[in-house]
């Protein structure tokens, strides 16, 4: 269980803890996928490159269609509409 500071809200976790979270991430394969991109403009659009290794994770393609959404003020959720249907 995580220790979180009631200042700023940030969660501290023990390594024990850490170590099993790590093994879990690479047991289903979303270690690493992490990366750091650059938000650019389209027209008067926003567009935010998403990085191949994640892309191909993600079975995202070209032209496919996808609703994005909030979760939170700094998280975004993408997710393919024809897993809504």
């Amino acid at each position: 269980m995580a220790e979180v500071c009631p200042s700023c809200g940030e969660a501290f976790w023990n390594e024990k803890d850490v170590l099993k979270m790590e093994h879990k991430a690479k047991e289903i394969g979303i270690w690493g996928l992490g990366q750091k991109t650059k938000v650019a403009t389209v027209g008067n659009s926003l567009a935010v490159r998403i990085p191949k290794r994640l892309a191909n994770f993600l079975k995202l393609k070209q032209g496919v269609e996808v609703l994005i959404h909030p979760l939170g003020r700094n998280k975004l959720v993408i997710e393919e509409t024809s897993k809504h249907s």
